[in-house]
């Protein structure tokens, strides 16, 4: 009878270590971290505008160039721009207006660079030091040139 006793003792003293030892790991070693949800170190968009146009002019308040967009979408993070189906027309002393039109672009964080991709198609118009022409291509990258006075 002595040795049922310390059977169910010894039961009882190991379901008692285990339900100590799963405690203390519930409350003592895992401990949840808050989620952290930094804006700045997330690629996420604060705004976007449909049908979007932008005009650079130059100091005599000459159009530069005018970049059109069906919807721009702006990143804080980076302060760089998505473009769906850009066109962007430059202009430049006699000679015809450049127009270049794609699927997508991204825009720079200082306006500078736009790199067009998908379908990309760059219309020249005739002109007296121009042929004029059509060109294409997959990918393009346009500087523009935002300094005062320009060409």
């Amino acid at each position: 009878m002595r040795a049922k006793i310390l059977e169910k003792l010894l039961i009882i003293g190991a379901l008692a270590c285990l339900g100590l030892l799963s405690l203390w790991l519930q409350f003592g070693i895992i401990e949840e971290q808050p989620v952290s949800f930094d804006s700045e170190q997330r690629h996420d968009p604060d705004y976007y505008i449909e049908n979007f146009t932008a005009v650079g002019m130059d100091e005599q308040g000459k159009r530069r160039y005018v970049l059109e967009a069906e919807r721009m979408v702006h990143y804080p993070d980076d302060d760089t721009a998505l473009l769906d189906n850009p066109h962007v027309v430059e202009y430049a002393e006699r000679q015809p207006p450049r127009h270049t039109y794609a699927e997508s672009g991204w825009v720079s964080s200082n306006g500078n660079e736009i790199l067009l991709t998908g379908n990309v198609r760059v219309i020249q118009g005739q002109g007296q030091q121009t042929s004029g022409g059509v060109m294409t291509t997959e990918k393009m990258r346009i500087l523009l040139d935002r300094s005062k006075g320009g060409k």
